[in-house]
């Protein structure tokens, strides 16, 4: 069995991406191994010294399902500082705690909530949590919260506006 680099989670031998959150093959690894670890930051090292910055942030991303912001960070810090020492790869939750924050998270906050939560702790992009969220959500069959959205701002701005000009003579 392998792990996810970017989740955590178990794997079977031979799968081209995490079915839990979709990460590549390329990003497997044993997630607790500090050796792995330094690797993977000598190859975004030598990306990034190289003049190859961009691919070092891409890396860096595959390696962690950091966003964009958080990778581009990582890398200009290892080049102010002129190496990889004093440098770590973020850690995660372990997926099953994670998992019970997130459907917590959903069913009291709502679906919105659960996603920013997921993205603090996976460190990825929008829609990377987004699909996550929703993938474990229907795999569990949780209803999240509903929230009050966009229509009951509406309802309410045309309910408040009607009520305005009744009672003001409008």
């Amino acid at each position: 069995m392998d792990y996810c680099r970017a989740c955590g989670a178990e794997v079977k031998d031979g799968v081209q991406r995490c079915p839990q959150c979709g990460s590549p093959i390329d990003s497997f690894g044993d997630p607790d191994s500090p050796a792995s670890d330094d690797v993977l930051l000598h190859e975004i090292w030598d990306l990034a010294k190289s003049g190859e910055v961009i691919d070092a942030i891409k890396r860096y991303r595959e390696a962690t399902g950091s966003d964009l912001r958080t990778a581009k960070d990582a890398v200009d810090r290892m080049l102010a500082s002129g190496g990889v020492s004093g440098h770590a790869l973020p850690q995660r939750p372990p997926v099953e705690h994670l998992e019970a924050e997130i459907l917590d998270i959903a069913q009291n906050q709502g679906k919105i909530a659960a996603i920013k939560r997921y993205r603090e702790a996976q460190h990825c992009g929008l829609k990377d949590a987004k699909e996550a969220v929703e993938a474990l959500l229907d795999e569990r069959g949780v209803q999240a919260r509903a929230g009050g959205g966009c229509a009951t701002v509406l309802l309410f701005a045309v309910a408040f506006g009607t009520g305005a000009r009744c009672c003001w003579g409008w």
